[in-house]
């Protein structure tokens, strides 16, 4: 019998793809006071979030995607309201 210890490994994307519709947490990168939109990057996938504010910059948001472009790794999605524990 021989041992394959790597056989369930898998290894994560750098550009992640998201679809329309998906709810993912990821953190909030950047605000941008004059769009008003706050930035989120997974690995080099970047979305543009509406609804989202600068005191959240640093932190998990919950998220909704809008529109995903996989061939640039770019998309728009929506912070979703904050769920209390």
């Amino acid at each position: 019998m021989s041992i394959r210890p790597f056989r369930n490994w898998r290894f994560r994307s750098d550009t992640p793809v998201f679809a329309p519709g998906e709810e993912i947490r990821a953190y909030l990168t950047a605000f941008d006071p004059a769009t008003g939109e706050g930035r989120a990057r997974i690995g080099d996938t970047v979305l543009s979030v509406a609804g989202a504010s600068a005191g959240q910059v640093d932190q998990l948001v919950d998220l909704r995607v809008q529109s995903f472009d996989p061939a640039q790794s770019i998309g728009r999605a929506e912070a979703l309201p904050a769920v209390a524990d």
